[in-house]
């Protein structure tokens, strides 16, 4: 059984009975009086509603944790592309920062794009604080460029992201192309690509797969002395818009329930197939993908390999149970 930690007290979640079997029915802990965990995502926000603040606070709704955002840019995009964008001053970043620090402070924070050097320089700032480099583990989306192509960091701003972020970061989660760009160099294998990145002060990093061709999708992580492979079948659809904002929010909000790093990002890999399988069929052109309560079904567990303790109980053991209250598909 898994133990949640909340503030005051645990509340147990078992795990599937059998894979044949529907979730337990459970009664998620804001109704037992309990707060729900608390996350933040800092990111830009997308007009079309299928990538960075809109997906990010869906996707912690669909796991029963109370999202709170730091909104970096404004862009003007939809599912053909973005047409513009806009960063949000230095000093309303900090205020939204500063607010939030006060009154809501968070289990995990999801970073996502940036957009300036002047934001990424106030994060860095913002990270080395004890007080918030103690009260929670940041997860990194280092956006590069949009689904459709646009350079969505200011090439200034590189430097302060690997430099003065990333020691701070407890997850990476670049994709392949954002992998060749951070480190440089062609990408030879995931894990001397990996191994180059944890050199740049990250506590972990999960390259993922899906730009590799193949009917299978592979995303590898480490931290340097644990690794697990995570495999599943490509799930061709278009609806594809969001995705690495969909599955760093998985990886946050599941760590906000106290799941540790292999957990959360096997928990988050579920609920990313689970959203590959459900387009929206909106939009002309790469359009998002409906966000509804996490299920835990086990035909969308990714297969797991790899040396992280006990294989059997770090691959084989099923994600956190599913929320049945608490949670809408907004």
């Amino acid at each position: 059984m898994l133990i949640f930690r909340f503030s005051d007290g645990l509340f147990p979640l078992p795990f599937l009975r059998e894979p044949s079997e529907p979730p337990p029915i459970e009664t998620w802990p804001s109704k037992l009086g309990n707060p729900p965990p608390t996350a933040w995502t800092i990111a830009g926000s997308d007009s079309g509603g299928g990538a960075g603040i809109q997906v990010d606070l869906k996707v912690m709704n669909a796991f029963g944790v109370h999202g709170c955002s730091v909104i970096t840019s404004i862009t003007a995009q939809n599912s053909l592309g973005v047409q513009s964008m806009e960063a949000v001053s230095a000093s309303m970043v900090r205020a939204q920062l500063d607010a939030l620090k006060e009154d809501l402070p968070p289990a995990a924070i999801k970073i996502g794009m940036l957009g300036s050097a002047a934001t990424c320089r106030i994060l860095a700032g913002f990270m080395e604080s004890p007080l918030t480099s103690r009260a929670a583990i940041f997860i990194c989306d280092p956006i590069l460029k949009s689904t459709s192509g646009a350079e969505l960091l200011d090439p200034k701003a590189l430097d302060i992201l690997t430099h003065e972020i990333f020691p701070h970061v407890g997850i990476l989660t670049p994709n392949l192309p954002e992998v060749e760009k951070i480190t440089g160099r062609a990408l030879q294998t995931m894990e001397a690509a990996a191994e180059s990145i944890l050199e740049m002060g990250v506590s972990s990093v999960l390259i993922k797969g899906g730009h590799a061709e193949g009917a299978e999708c592979h995303d590898f992580w480490t931290d340097g002395t644990q690794s697990l492979w995570l495999s599943s079948p490509r799930i061709e659809t278009t609806a594809t818009h969001g995705t690495g904002c969909i599955l760093s929010s998985a990886i946050t909000a599941a760590l906000a329930h106290g799941q540790d790093i292999p957990e959360a990002i096997t928990t988050a890999k579920t609920f990313m197939n689970q959203c590959l399988k459900a387009p929206s069929n909106l939009g002309k052109g790469r359009g998002p993908m409906l966000i509804e309560p996490f299920r835990n079904d086990p035909q969308d567990r990714p297969v797991g390999v790899g040396g992280v303790g006990d294989p059997a109980y770090r691959v084989v053991r099923p994600a956190m149970a599913a929320p049945t209250t608490g949670a809408s598909s907004t």
